[in-house]
């Protein structure tokens, strides 16, 4: 027998070795079966497939994005409806309750307080979101500070918003307050649109992306002006959620120079966020889609491709899906198989294997006790066999002491049988067979009394 042929009969012996224990050991055998029922109820390998995820409001630079990773997610097989909302301060809080059905969405980790983050966890982010200060440059002059700015009438958004929220906090590092200031009113970014452009605002402050309708519009209105940040990175260093950006000149509108030079922005990041009771297969589905939009998005700005997602906002923990994700990549599963499939094996492969490994030492040593309870039941046998050969030596027998022996013999062989022989010892077992066969013979020619 050459080597491969000797490793597929070593295989095959053990297959059949644990086959064989797995018959004749019930015990071992519903203990694999409860351990295996269990670890399919603990890894909940059919989750429920429909995702209601939370955006902004509709042609929103987040439904935008939403829409791109719904495709994505109903190509394997998953259920995704957009809920269109206020925004991120909602989103959190909707998420937060257990009786809305709604189970993902976005948000700024910013503009959350502690507490509200108590029910989700973070995927990532998923975009740079700008923070955008845009002033009438003919009405107030060339704005070269936040306390220049405070100075007039600024536009925020709801106070219940993120974009409020983000915008009291930066005025707040300036040492400008914010509530109770006739300088600052709040409204719906619509509402704050159509006052700035009539002139009725000398500033407004947005949180989005250079996509938002609302945004692009704005930017490209005559009479706006981005706010150069110059002290971003001082921001930056203060609160970590923060990033510094550049928006390069002419980038508005190449033909009007629009801006006339590279302008430094402040911007936080928008991060996707789960109910911490959703299924970590869905959790891994969502990130999966996140991260093909990205990469096939054709309206990249301030992103590079395949940058996102990413962790980037510490503000809200991180779930341990995602963690899993960043620190090993996509399961190679997620090549071949369903979004929602491809998770469960990755996360069922490793503890099968644990099983294996726990329940094959206990076969192989309950193959042990096996060959050590045939060896005692086996040795009675011998002897009395031992003893059937010294009679036929010492002493002639009566052809009722033969047929009693032959009798005997039937009983062993019988007995031998039923009793089970383990494969690691049918060698065993068949010499066993062949000492019977040859006292048979003997007793068969003994010389009988007279």
């Amino acid at each position: 027998m050459n080597t491969i042929g000797y490793i597929k009969q070593v295989i095959y012996d053990e297959i059949c070795a644990f086959k064989e224990e797995v018959k004749e050991s019930k015990a071992l055998a519903m203990a694999f079966l409860i351990v295996v029922v269990g670890l399919i109820v603990y890894l909940k390998p059919f989750p429920d497939r429909h995702i209601y995820f939370l955006t902004g409001y509709p042609g929103s630079d987040w439904t935008v994005l939403s829409e791109a990773a719904s495709g994505i997610l109903k190509n394997n097989g998953l259920d995704f409806s957009i809920i269109h909302t206020e925004g991120a301060v909602e989103n959190v809080a909707r998420l937060d309750d257990p009786e809305d059905k709604a189970n993902a969405g976005l948000t700024y980790g910013l503009a959350l307080e502690g507490s509200e983050v108590d029910g989700i966890y973070s995927l990532g982010s998923v975009n740079y979101e700008p923070i955008w200060i845009l002033y009438n440059k003919a009405k107030v002059g060339e704005v070269k500070s936040l306390t220049e700015l405070a100075k007039h009438k600024i536009g925020l958004g709801p106070v219940q918003s993120g974009s409020y929220r983000i915008a009291k906090k930066i005025f707040e590092v300036a040492n400008i307050k914010v509530e109770g200031n006739p300088n600052f009113s709040s409204d719906s970014i619509r509402v704050n649109q159509d006052k700035f452009k009539k002139g009725e605002l000398d500033g407004i402050i947005l949180v989005s992306t250079n996509l938002d309708p609302v945004t692009k519009d704005l930017l490209r209105a005559p009479n706006s002006t981005v706010y150069d940040f110059k002290n971003a990175p001082a921001y930056a260093r203060q609160i970590n959620s923060f990033v510094t950006l550049t928006l390069p000149a002419d980038s508005i509108n190449i033909a009007g120079q629009k801006p006339q030079k590279d302008v430094t922005l402040l911007a936080t990041t928008t991060s996707l966020v789960v109910k911490k009771s959703m299924h970590p297969d869905l959790q891994l589905a969502i990130l999966m889609a996140a991260k093909d939009a990205n990469r096939n998005s054709p309206n990249l700005f301030f992103a590079q491709r395949d940058e996102f997602p990413s962790y980037r906002d510490p503000s809200i923990p991180i779930s341990p899906v995602a963690e899993h994700f960043y620190n090993y990549g996509p399961p190679h599963a997620m090549k071949y198989l369903p979004y929602w499939l491809a998770g469960f094996v990755d996360r069922s492969w490793l503890l099968l294997l644990t099983i294996l490994a726990v329940f094959y030492p206990l076969s192989k040593l309950n193959i042990h006790f096996r060959k050590f309870r045939f060896s005692l039941r086996e040795i009675p046998h011998y002897k009395e066999l031992l003893e059937m050969e010294k009679r036929l030596q010492n002493k002639k027998l009566t052809e009722q002491d033969r047929l009693e022996m032959l009798r005997r013999l039937d009983e062993i062989n019988t007995h031998a049988i039923h009793g089970g022989v383990p494969i690691s010892e049918e060698a065993a077992y068949f010499n066993f067979l062949n000492a019977i066969f040859l006292l048979r013979i003997k007793i068969q020619n003994v010389q009988i009394k007279d």
